[in-house]
């Protein structure tokens, strides 16, 4: 692969779980690997072991997982978190994805705050961070309107080790995550990707083993399952376009494909 870009299908989390899966001692209790596709409004995870990789069901059986942190006496995560955000609006975070990594100065920053009707404030290393009410840290003669500065990296953290804790749930039995590959945007850079990773590691999640481009990840689900068919010609190049119609943005990437091998041409 000579660039990557971005695209979310919905088969990039088992794509990005069967690409991170390795062996592993078959008597520990333990998901070998998770993929997870971390978007804009939802959230999907899928896991790989035993020979298979299967999309994983949240606790109401959707594969879709808002991504959304809400907090209040308590912290309330993906479904719990869009149940409370109509009452909730001012301290339920969302579109965390599009501020990591961010300086709180960046254009770009300003523009999507001023989308969404949060409070936000610089973080102690200049980058973004959301102001909220959170009486969870404070004591029983706290009026309830406690003010936190949390940064949008935590924020995200704290959404991932949610879509940890449905894996572990589906699995059961005390069955941990191993190991994660995260998909990200063509358009991060690696200010971006270490800011994510930092935010993993505040919520006790080390072992992410790649973050990977999502036209990259698409591209991959389907020149796969091609090249399984014989379906690429050595003599004669495939050229397939990848358009990506997301929540917030759109964007396209042209890839190539011969019997073994992927060039992304342009992103």
């Amino acid at each position: 692969i000579t660039r990557e870009a971005t695209h979310v299908n919905p088969s990039l989390p088992i794509v990005l779980s069967s690409l991170a899966h390795r062996n592993t001692n078959t008597k520990q209790v333990k998901m070998s690997v998770v993929g997870l596709d971390f978007g804009t409004q939802n959230a999907v995870i899928a896991s790989a072991g035993r020979g298979g990789v299967d999309v994983i069901l949240n606790g109401n059986s959707q594969r879709l997982n808002p991504c959304m942190v809400g907090f209040q006496d308590s912290r309330y995560m993906g479904e719990d978190a869009q149940s409370k955000s109509t009452s909730n609006y001012k301290n339920t975070v969302t579109c965390m994805k599009r501020l990591v990594g961010l300086s709180f100065t960046d254009p770009r920053a300003q523009k999507e705050m001023a989308m969404l009707p949060l409070t936000f404030v610089p973080s102690k290393n200049g980058g973004v961070a959301v102001e909220v009410s959170y009486s969870g840290l404070s004591g029983p003669e706290d009026d309830g309107d406690s003010k936190v500065a949390v940064p949008i990296e935590h924020v995200a953290g704290m959404m991932v080790q949610h879509m940890g804790e449905i894996a572990s749930k589906a699995a059961g039995d005390g069955v941990a995550v191993s190991d994660w590959v995260v998909a990200v945007p063509g358009y991060y850079t690696d200010a971006q990707k270490r800011a994510f990773l930092s935010g993993c590691e505040v919520v006790g999640i080390t072992n992410v083993l790649r973050l990977m481009h999502d036209h990259t990840a698409t591209a991959l689900a389907y020149g796969i399952f091609k090249d399984i068919k014989k379906e690429f010609d050595a003599e004669k190049p495939t050229n397939v376009m990848f358009l990506d119609m997301g929540y917030a943005n759109y964007s396209a990437t042209i890839c190539t494909f011969v019997p073994g091998k992927l060039i992304v041409k342009s992103a």
